[in-house]
């Protein structure tokens, strides 16, 4: 696997067991991959393996019995997110909407940074490749503008904005 060199490699990894968890690879109540499993696949160290069990535990996705190994939490004690509410459009759309409210209200003026994937997922408890979606988007609208090494910002004029 090639790793992003800015981002830590155990995030990158939960990222990638978070993705199997929600699209059900990895049923609830079911085995997610062992330290050492994870070690074999993603040819990681010991330390940064247990970090991924680690995160993903905070988080509430799996949990661990000891001499059994690590399963997926069943969905009712799961945190509930943003994908749990009652808004049936698709996750990104919803979260993109919020970052165009947020332009529109001037809470991200013109030419400032708008929060990056790492941000997105965080915030909005969101995979990487859904917040990857949402900046896509944005910058599809012409809301946003990229900049390559810096980060993404509010474009000088939004689609729509006569200015």
């Amino acid at each position: 696997m090639q790793f992003a060199p800015d981002i830590p490699r155990w995030r990158q990894v939960a990222e990638i067991i978070r993705a199997r968890i929600e699209d059900g690879t990895y049923p609830p109540r079911t085995r997610v991959p062992s330290v050492a499993q994870i070690i074999d696949e993603f040819g990681i160290a010991t330390a940064t393996a247990q970090k991924v069990h680690k995160g993903l535990r905070a988080e509430g996705l799996i949990y661990t019995e000891p001499g059994l190994g690590s399963f997926v939490a069943p969905v009712s004690s799961r945190p509930k997110g943003p994908a749990e509410s009652e808004d049936t459009r698709p996750l990104w759309r919803q979260v993109a909407e919020a970052i165009a409210a947020r332009i529109a209200d001037g809470s991200y003026s013109v030419g400032t940074r708008v929060p990056s994937v790492l941000e997105l997922s965080s915030e909005f408890e969101i995979a990487a490749s859904t917040a990857h979606k949402v900046l896509a988007h944005l910058k599809e609208e012409g809301l946003v503008r990229t900049e390559v090494g810096l980060g993404t910002f509010v474009a000088e004029h939004p689609k729509g904005d006569p200015t």
